[in-house]
């Protein structure tokens, strides 16, 4: 029985170990696949936060969940690790084994809420604080070199449709369609 193909439009790019890909061959490969804005956005995120985590952790010691629970710490501070998944869609279970390590590092304690007593609010320590603020400066020069292609009303506008995005988050980003 013979298979019926199907054309693709997907345009095969040679692969040469002994170079880079050019700007073209990588502008191919981004807008060749089946879903280029967010293989787009993972790209540019990958090469941000790879190599920025990488350093976090190879020169403090703290996992990417515990990098980003400080982060979310220092604008909602007492708040609950359900919270931050919540908030972030980061698995449950790697949340709760990062904070355990957060909290034996002294960087976070929790507390019960008065509220709830099942509940535990996580808060940064002066120590989680200052910690915080000895990584925090790498990120940010690593976010100005990822921005600084674009002009200013470029980086407006830019913010402006990631604010859009980000709003739009809770319409589709916890849909279990897949």
């Amino acid at each position: 029985m013979a298979r019926a193909t199907k054309k693709s439009n997907v345009r095969l790019i040679p692969q040469d170990e002994a170079r880079e890909l050019d700007a073209g061959q990588r502008r191919a490969i981004l807008d060749g696949t089946a879903i280029p804005t967010a293989y787009k956005i993972g790209y540019i995120l990958n090469f941000y936060r790879e190599p920025s985590f990488r350093a976090i952790e190879m020169e403090f010691g703290l996992t990417r969940p515990e990098i980003v629970i400080l982060i979310f710490l220092t604008v909602r501070d007492g708040a609950t690790a359900s919270e931050f998944c919540e908030f972030s869609g980061h698995l449950k279970a790697s949340v709760s084994r990062a904070v355990i390590l957060l909290e034996k590092k002294k960087l976070i304690r929790r507390e019960p809420d008065k509220a709830d007593s099942r509940r535990q609010l996580l808060f940064l320590t002066a120590d989680g604080r200052a910690l915080y603020e000895r990584y925090i400066p790498a990120l940010k020069a690593r976010e100005a070199a990822m921005l600084d292609c674009l002009s200013g009303d470029e980086r407006g506008q830019f913010g402006r449709l990631l604010d859009k995005l980000a709003a739009h988050v809770p319409h589709w980003g916890f849909a279990s369609e897949l």
